[in-house]
């Protein structure tokens, strides 16, 4: 009679994980772009006024996907849309009715600037690896991306003043 060895494993083997692909958005910086003038005045008379601007855009923007390793600008943006729960405006027009209110102190001056903010993005490829690791493969594109239109930066001040951001 043959017997044959049993044999127990203590490590995982080359099958212990699925060398399964996925992506990864990663969020590098954001920052704000006019779209348009800006709109300012003193106010006048007694206590708080409300002050409300209505201006024209001047310039379009949009949103735009470099590609790296594969993808479509739709496909960038539905990743990126998935991954960090906003929504992307795809471009913005130019001539575009825009306005904004604020609330001014007597002899105070208001200005407020039309904005864009922009959030750049890249797209990361990954994989499993066997050993339950992940390798990178490389960068699927990155995404700059209007992430909120329109955006007013304000100021209030003694004298004429620049809005910021």
């Amino acid at each position: 009679m043959l017997i044959v060895p049993q044999a127990q494993a203590t490590t995982p083997g080359e099958e212990a994980c699925p060398p399964d692909v996925w992506t990864k958005v990663v969020r590098i910086k954001s920052g704000y772009e006019d779209i348009g003038p800006t709109a300012g005045k003193k106010s006048g008379g007694g206590g708080t006024s409300r002050l409300t601007y209505a201006m024209t855009t001047t310039t379009a923007k949009e949103t735009k996907w470099t590609s790296g390793l594969t993808g479509s600008a739709s496909w960038g943006i539905a990743k990126v849309e998935a991954s960090v729960s906003r929504d992307i405006v795809n471009k913005t027009e130019k001539g575009v009715s825009v306005t904004n209110w604020m609330e001014v102190p007597s002899g105070k001056y208001g200005y407020t600037t039309p904005k864009i903010e922009r959030t750049n993005y890249v797209v990361e490829r990954w994989q499993d690896t066997a050993s339950c690791g992940a390798r990178f493969l490389g960068n699927e594109g990155s995404l700059a991306a209007i992430t909120v239109y329109p955006f007013f930066s304000e100021c209030i001040a003694s004298s004429p003043c620049t809005p910021k951001p």
